[in-house]
């Protein structure tokens, strides 16, 4: 951990929390929604904030519901689940220390709070199985295999990490990874029965750019794309995914001419070429 946990609390049990200056997030939002991801990671902030004053009045199950309302803008970095491991555990939540100790072990496998997590967790599942509540093994398969897989906003399994614990019910995995869009499957676990497996395929989202070609002289000029031929000049702007072509102009009588262009997501980029005239012999 790079900050310390040293703020110590009493709730029914000795805690150990970690205050945070700031939501952790994987990824940049998208352009034109800096705005609004900033309002929701002040929210969360305070939520969170709330959530360390109770825990400081000994408000346990107060606390835990203040944490998770701040969970979904900060489940990127592991400060929050140990925290919620925590006050769990002094609610007797152990349905919730059984979740969060998985996201936080999840995160920081082999970190030094590790150990004490793995506690707790096998705490959770001998109170679980005395209350007839026992957990279950849950594999999950993703492709891609390097997508984050959620439970309740929690990272509950990963290539390392394949297989979680669950108590019977109802619950939804959801499958996260940039450029891709996400993959939700809802499952149910029962007890006694053979460990389930959940499968979650997340399809690549294909972005678009636009290619423009402006050519001399401005007519009758063959546009190829990858050998693929896509039009004549004068032509109008081609909306394409985002990938590199190899452009190609051709018209009888001048030299051919060849560039590679990459297309970006949203922009135009403009192929402007002056074909050489063949000289006559």
């Amino acid at each position: 951990m790079t900050l310390s946990r040293t703020l110590g609390l009493a709730v029914a049990a000795a805690l150990t929390l970690i205050v945070v200056a700031s939501p952790a997030s994987l990824a940049g939002p998208p352009p034109g929604q800096e705005k609004d991801r900033s309002v929701e990671d002040a929210q969360a902030q305070r939520e969170y904030d709330k959530a360390v004053r109770l825990t400081r009045s000994g408000r346990a199950q107060e606390a835990l519901e203040h944490f998770e309302k701040a969970l979904p803008r900060m489940n990127g970095g592991s400060d929050i689940f140990y925290n919620l491991v925590m006050v769990s555990e002094a609610a007797k939540r152990w349905d919730k220390v059984l979740l969060y100790a998985q996201g936080f072990l999840v995160l920081e496998p082999g970190s030094d709070d590790a150990a004490e997590i793995e506690q707790k967790l096998d705490i959770a599942v001998k109170r679980l199985t005395k209350a007839k509540r026992a957990p279950a093994p849950v594999t999950f398969t993703v492709d891609p295999p390097e997508a984050r897989v959620l439970v309740e906003s929690t990272p509950i399994a990963s290539a390392e990490r394949p297989t979680a614990l669950f108590v019977p019910g109802k619950h939804t995995a959801e499958a996260t990874l940039a450029d891709y869009t996400p993959a939700t499957v809802a499952f149910e676990v029962k007890a006694g029965e053979e460990p389930a497996a959940v499968a979650l395929r997340l399809v690549k989202i294909i972005y678009e750019g636009t290619l423009a070609v402006v050519t001399e002289p401005a007519a009758g000029v063959e546009v190829w794309l990858d050998d693929k031929k896509v039009g004549v000049t004068p032509l109008a702007p081609l909306k394409l995914p985002t990938l590199r072509y190899l452009v190609r102009l051709e018209k009888p009588g001048f030299d051919r001419w060849v560039r590679y262009v990459q297309l970006e997501r949203d922009e135009t980029t403009t192929v402007k070429a002056t074909l050489e005239a063949l000289k006559s012999r």
